[in-house]
């Protein structure tokens, strides 16, 4: 081949690459000038009822919150050569926390990594497995006093530490021989306390921040303060909540996990369990159960009566796919993790006197 006809090869070559390139452009530009029809309101319950959960959005991945991403010349390149940036889309979303500085922290279950999403700062970045370890069914999420992130891998039976610029720090377990299957995870942070639901075991865990076991909580079974394969775990206030799911019920134990009460029952009605996941509650201690069969989140008071429910099947706005998590931050936004649908829904519990903490 002469060096005549490289040369016109490869000037046909660059042609055709500005030409994408220009396509696109031209396509950014459009998809930029066009003014979406703005979306009603949703909230739950339904007018002329007072609301009292607000949809706010949901997010999948760093442009759904507008977060900094890679310059349009660098994402068209690799738009033309094959190559995307799939990372920062969440596949399985699991649990769920947010920071002192308001950042959206997500564990992806299928992605295996943790989605760092900072909507202040304008900024995103995930968090891989650390060196000579792997991540491999990451679940419960939690957080302490420095915002250090804590992961747990119910897998490997390893609970993982980072600190807040993912900078990996120590690892809990097993070699230990603390954790068969660590699932929900919770942090009381006056106290020190690291609290792990062990799942095959029907217990919950109870160690320091270093990992040294103080006590343990429960064991298996049926009755008060026994479980059957619980899942998750979250601290309000100076109490307990644990999803006992397989007993179809919320149990809810003071921080040394000693029994109060409980909150569902076994059945197919509205305001019955089947197979609780996620657990939260917000500022006025009313308790939010994923339903994840169902599809929905069902609202207690602190007496077991059904308040609420919201959700439903489907991948539309206010609409779930096999839920999982749930985390409520101190401005009373609800995160659900709406794992089959690859996304979290944010929403907004609107107080009794009218606020809405905004």
């Amino acid at each position: 081949m002469d060096w005549r006809r490289i040369k016109l090869i490869r000037r046909a070559t660059a042609i055709i690459f500005l030409a994408a390139l220009s396509l696109l452009v031209f396509a950014d530009s459009l998809v930029g000038s066009v003014e979406k029809e703005p979306e009603k309101n949703l909230s739950w319950p339904e007018p002329p009822e007072t609301p009292r959960i607000r949809f706010v959005k949901s997010v999948s991945s760093p442009k759904d919150l507008k977060l900094e991403r890679s310059s349009f010349l660098k994402r068209a390149i690799k738009k033309i050569v094959g190559i995307e940036s799939a990372d920062s889309t969440m596949l399985f979303p699991y649990g769920i926390a947010v920071d002192s500085r308001h950042r959206l922290i997500v564990a992806d279950q299928k992605s295996r990594l943790i989605h760092v999403f900072d909507a202040q700062e304008g900024k995103y970045f995930s968090i891989k497995q650390p060196k000579g370890e792997v991540f491999v069914s990451l679940v419960g999420l939690a957080l302490d006093g420095e915002d250090d992130i804590y992961v747990s891998d119910s897998y490997t039976g390893k609970i993982f530490v980072f600190d807040r610029t993912g900078k990996f720090k120590k690892r809990l377990g097993p070699d230990e021989g603390i954790f068969n299957r660590p699932t929900g995870i919770a942090i009381d942070q006056s106290l020190g306390r690291l609290y792990v639901v062990e799942t095959v075991k029907g217990e919950v865990a109870v160690l320091d921040l270093n990992g040294t076991e103080l006590f343990k909580i429960g064991r298996r079974g049926y009755g008060n303060g026994e479980f059957n394969f619980p899942t998750q775990i979250c601290l309000r206030g100076d109490k307990i909540y644990i999803t006992d799911t397989l007993n179809a019920r919320v149990q809810i134990l003071d921080k040394d996990g000693k029994f109060i009460s409980s909150i569902g029952r076994l059945g197919d009605a509205i305001g019955d369990l089947d197979k609780p996941k996620g657990v939260a509650v917000d500022s006025e201690g009313h308790v939010y159960v994923v339903e994840g069969l169902r599809d929905r989140v069902e609202i207690f008071d602190q007496d077991g009566k059904l308040l609420l429910t919201f959700g439903s099947t489907g991948s539309g706005r206010g609409e779930f796919y096999l839920p999982t998590a749930i985390h409520i931050d101190a401005d009373d936004n609800v995160y659900v993790s709406d794992s089959y649908n690859r996304r979290v829904q944010i929403f907004k519990y609107l107080k009794n006197d009218g606020s809405t903490g905004d």
